[in-house]
């Protein structure tokens, strides 16, 4: 390679740690996301590199900042959209140990509402009053065995399909978001479209808002409720969080 090569070739390296760096050094410095789709595409590309890069910081950062930038990219359109057309989605996990509601294969958990301190309850019903389409608190078909329940991941994709809602707000834990959602969708002219398949037709939604529980609880999740709240209703007047805090934890 002759000097003129190795100069170009410094260049693109030069080029892509100068995009790594607003994509990454951003959200953590200024605490603002500089390039939300610039963010997500190198999240998207180089997610193995930047999980163990980020992890040295905190555990579960790329992530956060995954979400964040989400979050941002899609948050007009989200709030541009009618509460009608809508639809929530609730890990089951979050409800409480001895929530009594019957679980349906086709309907998820059959949440009646109205018990003292149940957030999942509570949450539910504000979005209805406000005019969501649905809401579902999604089974899990890894704690309830042999009750013919579909994977989480497919549960929400169908009734998707079955709403063709304009938008979708969803909660989820890190575990899921990484191995699940992630490792099957990605994003293509603007919205989430399968891996699998490069037919516009079968994109999932568009636009989506995500806020990730506090940690993988599989019996008793925890979440930041007003976060929910806050991306739930967009669109209202109101300006919320989006996202989550970019908190580095002490180890």
């Amino acid at each position: 390679m002759n000097e003129s090569g190795i100069w170009i070739w410094l260049a693109w390296i030069g080029l892509g740690l100068a995009a790594l760096m607003v994509a990454v050094l951003g959200p953590l410095l200024l605490g603002r996301l500089l390039c939300p789709r610039l963010t997500l595409a190198l999240f998207r590309r180089y997610s193995w590199l930047l999980q163990g890069l980020l992890d040295r910081i905190s555990p579960g950062l790329d992530l956060r900042l995954m979400v964040r930038a989400g979050n941002r990219y899609f948050r007009k359109a989200f709030a541009a959209t009618p509460f009608s057309r809508r639809v929530l989605f609730l890990p089951f996990c979050l409800k409480p140990l001895d929530c009594a509601a019957e679980v349906d294969p086709d309907k998820g958990l059959l949440c009646t509402g109205g018990c003292p301190g149940c957030q999942v309850g509570q949450v539910r019903a504000e979005a209805l009053a406000l005019g969501y389409a649905a809401v579902y608190v999604v089974p899990s078909s890894r704690i309830l065995r042999g009750r013919g329940l579909l994977p989480s991941d497919q549960f929400i994709k169908k009734k998707i399909k079955a709403h063709a809602p304009g938008a979708a707000l969803g909660v989820t834990c890190p575990w899921h978001l990484r191995n699940r959602l992630l490792a099957k969708y990605t994003l293509r002219g603007g919205n989430y479209t399968s891996v699998a398949s490069a037919e516009p037709r079968e994109k999932t939604v568009a636009p989506l808002q995500g806020v990730l529980m506090d940690r993988q609880n599989c019996r008793q999740g925890t979440v930041n409720w007003e976060r929910v709240r806050s991306c739930m209703a967009l669109g209202r007047g109101q300006a919320p969080k989006l996202g989550l805090p970019i908190i580095v934890e002490k180890t």
